[in-house]
């Protein structure tokens, strides 16, 4: 009479074949706590896959902006100092007094050169710069790592192994 080789492993239909594992056995105390920092570790990782994801978009979208500000900034400028020259000769002309024509237009420029900075500042507040959805999916998995821990402590004391 041949000895038949049993195979005991099984598929539990993660793809992931686990050894001394029968199908309808329960899987040991070992196993499951592997399971679980196997499954923890992913998850972190995953995490900080996302995190980084996030943090790169909001960086690009703040390069975006900065860049868009410095263009800006550099235009107005240029654009100032040809339209200053333009408003304090015309403004004097008409005034016959170009230190106060001067001096109104410093004072209109500047007044836009703030609203612009106000609005381009705003516009980065309103943004923000947390990763919302990383924090929002650390939140689930927080509520989801209690809600596993409180069934593994169920399992075990109604199988009695404290």
């Amino acid at each position: 009479m041949a000895l038949e080789h049993r195979d005991t492993r099984f598929d539990h239909g993660d793809g992931r074949v686990r050894p001394g594992v029968t199908p309808g056995s329960e899987p040991s105390l070992g196993e499951l706590f592997g399971q679980l920092s196997g499954d923890a570790t992913h998850l972190i990782r995953s995490e900080v896959a996302l995190a980084k994801a996030e943090l790169r978009e909001a960086g690009a979208t703040l390069a975006r902006d900065g860049a868009k500000i410095g263009i800006a900034a550099a235009l107005g400028l240029v654009g100032a100092f040809a339209a200053v020259a333009f408003l304090i000769i015309a403004l004097g002309d008409l005034l016959d007094n170009y230190w106060l024509s001067a001096l109104i237009v410093t004072v209109v420029l500047l007044a836009i050169a703030a609203f612009m900075a106000k609005s381009a500042i705003n516009d980065i507040k309103r943004r923000g710069l947390k990763p919302e959805a990383t924090l929002a999916t650390l939140r689930e998995d927080t509520d989801w790592a209690k809600r596993e821990a409180q069934d593994l402590k169920r399992d075990l004391t109604a199988k009695g192994n404290y």
